[in-house]
């Protein structure tokens, strides 16, 4: 009866064990399912985003900008998806396409690494570089503490560490030259990136709303020595707000010997190597949308602007107002209202935008606005336009 007795205790722990060991099996398996989601998950929000083949080239009539917005219709047509992992997973060498910014005085700095920062926060596969003057990789002295060279400093770190941006020192176009000056510098170095088959370089300041259409144009674009964004809508002339090019020494040194010969802008120095409209981007690449937009346009927007559409169709906002110094600083509001988009929606769309720089500079660079003072000669004219206001 003893010896029974124990072997039903002997049953029992068996049962015990049994219980407890399937209990904790699927414990176990409960957390493993969990941590698959969440390495899946993880991997699914770092991967690089696809890009999407360009639209077919059709002969399309490019629509004012007035126009464009006005009209109930969409952002960028309809794609293959299956062509587009096929191109993108077979063909495209990431690490030899970039994004770039030229960066020739310390206020333009943290302007430039927003956009960088806005490429890496939609996951855009492309590099992204930054080229600054060389002069400021020297070590000043226990005497010689600059402020603006301290942040430029931080600056450039936090580039590197947080958003993968390359480095790459830059020396002044005309040999010699000072080094001080940021007018000793050019846009024509972007042709001394020759590891990179194609780079492109967006003229800043200004908001990215969307990198999916400039991942497409930099992915399958062909490889042209400059493939500029036209500066009017007749495509006779290019402007800089958006270049496209094939790195090459051979370019650089034709560009280097023009520009050492006299002084001239950028813009004039590209306009005179490369003639249009054979050095624009085709039309119909830019049928994906509104890919450059000077946030100026918004001013003329008719009646029917609808700016939700604007901002789904639109890939990047150069903020540029002529009669503002620029979204670094901070200009009084009285000053910022007279210069508004009477339309309603347009003038929405036009504050969300200096806003949203705003808040990126605080977030990425941890900088608030720029203090401005007006003119003398600028403050004097609008005080005596206010008091002639008055009178009247």
């Amino acid at each position: 009866m003893g010896k029974l007795l124990l072997t039903s205790g002997q049953v029992s722990i068996v049962l015990s064990a049994a219980i407890v060991f399937l209990f904790t099996f699927a414990l176990f398996l409960s957390g493993y399912v969990l941590q698959q989601r969440y390495v899946h998950s993880l991997q699914a929000a770092i991967k690089p985003r696809l890009p999407k083949p360009l639209p077919a080239p059709i002969p399309i009539e490019p629509p004012t900008l007035n126009v464009k917005w006005a009209r109930p219709m969409g952002g960028r047509p309809a794609v293959d998806e299956s062509a587009e992992q096929l191109i993108a997973g077979q063909t495209l060498d990431w690490s030899r396409l970039g994004y770039v910014q030229v960066v020739r005085a310390h206020v333009e700095l943290c302007s430039a690494v927003m956009l960088l920062a806005d490429f890496h926060k939609m996951k855009s596969p492309a590099k992204r570089i930054l080229m600054f003057p060389r002069i400021w990789l020297k070590k000043a002295g226990e005497d010689e503490w600059d402020p603006q060279m301290s942040t430029t400093r931080r600056l450039l770190r936090t580039a590197v560490r947080r958003y993968g941006v390359t480095l790459i020192p830059m020396e002044t176009i005309v040999d010699g030259g000072d080094d001080s000056l940021p007018s000793s510098y050019s846009l024509a170095s972007l042709y001394l990136l020759t590891e990179y088959e194609r780079v492109i370089y967006l003229q800043g300041p200004g908001v990215l709303l969307d990198a999916s259409a400039l991942d497409s144009l930099l992915a399958f674009s062909k490889s042209e020595p400059m493939a500029a964004y036209p500066a009017t809508p007749e495509r006779k002339d290019l402007s800089t707000s958006l270049l496209l090019i094939h790195p090459s020494r051979e370019s650089f040194r034709q560009l280097k010997a023009s520009r050492s010969s006299r002084p001239v802008k950028d813009i004039d120095l590209f306009r005179e190597a490369f003639a249009a409209p054979e050095s624009l981007i085709s039309d119909w690449s830019l049928s994906m949308g509104n890919v450059v937009y000077e946030s100026q346009k918004l001013r003329d927007a008719i009646d029917g602007f609808n700016a939700t559409i604007f901002e789904q169709a639109t890939t990047y906002v150069r903020l540029s107002d002529p009669e503002l110094p620029g979204p670094e600083y901070d200009v009084p509001y009285y000053d910022r209202a007279k210069l508004r988009p009477k339309n309603g929606q347009a003038r929405d769309a036009w504050e969300k935008l200096y806003e949203k720089f705003r808040q990126r500079r605080m977030e990425v660079c941890g900088l608030d606005l720029e203090v401005w003072t007006r003119p003398v000669l600028q403050a004097v004219a609008a005080d005596e336009g206010d008091t002639a206001a008055a009178e009247l």
